[in-house]
């Protein structure tokens, strides 16, 4: 299973990024490529104001990063 970061919560959005105009990493404008980042947990009360998110591609660089493995320390 490949591993994603999990998108940043609804409260931290722009609006540009919660309606899926812009990365919802690093702000940038979506005209072309964008894929799905996952759904963005959220919440008002009883009302659920989660949304799919999108990023402007694996290479963004405001995307986390994978952890290290144990392993990959020397």
């Amino acid at each position: 299973m490949k591993w994603r970061p999990k998108p940043p919560p609804v409260k931290q959005l722009t609006r540009a990024q919660y309606s899926g105009w812009n990365c919802c990493w690093c702000g940038t404008p979506l005209t072309k490529g964008a894929r799905s980042a996952g759904r963005a947990p959220g919440n008002s009360g009883a009302h659920d104001l989660s949304v799919e998110v999108y990023e402007c591609g694996p290479r963004c660089p405001q995307r986390p990063r994978r952890p290290s493995q144990q392993g990959d320390i020397p």
